[in-house]
């Protein structure tokens, strides 16, 4: 087999990474979930260089140590050439599945999305929309897939609240058995599926070829339609993530009332801060809901750790997947943390998961609007 070529900024990522004394070893959630040496960013570029070179030959089991890589970017903290690691691995996800290497957990990924719309299966039903949505407006509330298939509630909720900042009711998408886009597709993406992920993408962008604005809860939608993350390319839909527009007008609609956040501290949730970099108008946003600023991490913003939720890491290797989770849990309860308010639905659901109390940026602005 040839030498693999895949360009800028891939081959110089891989070869810096290959050459580098490990310095960010320390850095990477899932090596320390997992307690393996093999699934460090070093080891991850090491071997992609080497499936590169024609040194080691693809299969499942290569294709299967792609996947132990979160998205989370924390390793770039350290990295002394800005090295984008999961931009890299998204990348090599992409070689296997065209080559056929897939991890079993995500064998049959792309025909679930053909028939549910999203990654989590079919969705709950919502009850009456009629009196929360305006199926005409040019502004829409795209929810993220765990609020829809776990809080199915929370849209509700959200609907009355974006409806309260916007001045007017929002359209809302999502599939309510007819067949339209539930999900932005991240899962097919971070899963190798690239063609797939195109094409939902596509068909995504045309439902939505008349909305001037959509808002999301959901980072990874939010990152994906942006040119300055790891993964996201020029989009014709404009979109913010909810706390972005949230905490833009925040000083147009105050609070019903504070919420008690006492013992709760943040969690600077990956996808929102390191690749969307929205650490300050989640801290507007957390303080003004809430009755007293929350806790702070001795990690925090750019350092903070992930919880294993992000990449497919939960249903490839769920154990260390909630491993994460459970070392940001120990590391609350030293600083004295009784709970942590997350930016994403995807970070509360890992915390919960390990029976951690969370609630999202969602939740707590819904309470502080008595919604």
């Amino acid at each position: 087999m040839a030498k693999k070529v895949f360009g800028e900024p891939i081959d110089r990522m891989t070869a810096y990474c290959t050459y580098c004394p490990k310095m960010c070893r320390f850095s990477c959630p899932t090596a320390q979930a997992e307690n393996r040496e093999t699934v460090t960013p070093w080891a991850l570029m090491r071997l992609f260089e080497l499936v590169k070179d024609d040194a080691v030959q693809p299969s499942e089991e290569v294709a299967e140590a792609f996947h132990h890589c979160t998205g989370c970017l924390r390793c770039q903290n350290w990295c002394r050439h800005d090295n984008d690691v999961p931009q890299s691995m998204w990348e090599a996800r992409a070689w296997m599945a065209e080559l056929g290497h897939v991890p079993k957990a995500l064998e049959g990924l792309v025909e679930q999305f053909k028939a549910d719309g999203s990654a989590l299966g079919s969705f709950p039903e919502l009850g009456s929309l009629e009196d929360v949505f305006d199926p005409r407006s040019s502004v829409a509330f795209m929810p993220d897939c765990e609020t829809r298939r776990h809080y199915p509630e929370l849209v509700l909720r959200a609907g009355r609240l974006l409806a309260l900042f916007n001045g007017a009711p929002v359209r809302l998408i999502t599939r309510l058995g007819d067949g339209a886009s539930g999900c932005c597709g991240s899962p097919l993406l971070s899963a190798g599926f690239k063609d797939a992920y195109r094409a939902h993408r596509e068909k995504l962008e045309a439902e939505l070829g008349d909305v001037d604005l959509v808002i999301t809860d959901c980072a990874s939608m939010a990152s994906l339609h942006r040119t300055d993350t790891s993964w996201g390319w020029k989009s014709r839909l404009e979109v913010v993530h909810l706390i972005e527009f949230l905490a833009k007008n925040i000083d147009y609609a105050a609070p019903v009332h504070e919420v008690d956040t006492s013992g709760l501290m943040i969690h600077d949730s990956c996808y929102i801060g390191r690749q969307l970099e929205l650490y300050e108008p989640y801290r507007v946003l957390a303080r003004a809901l809430g009755a007293e600023d929350p806790g702070e991490f001795q990690f925090n913003r750019a350092e903070a750790s992930c919880c294993g939720a992000g990449g497919n890491y939960h249903q490839v290797v769920p154990a260390a997947s909630e491993q994460c989770a459970k070392d940001i849990l120990e590391q609350m309860e030293l600083e004295g943390g009784k709970g942590l308010i997350c930016g994403s639905p995807n970070c509360k659901r890992a915390f919960q998961r390990v029976g951690a109390e969370a609630i999202d940026i969602l939740e707590l602005a819904c309470k502080a609007y008595d919604l």
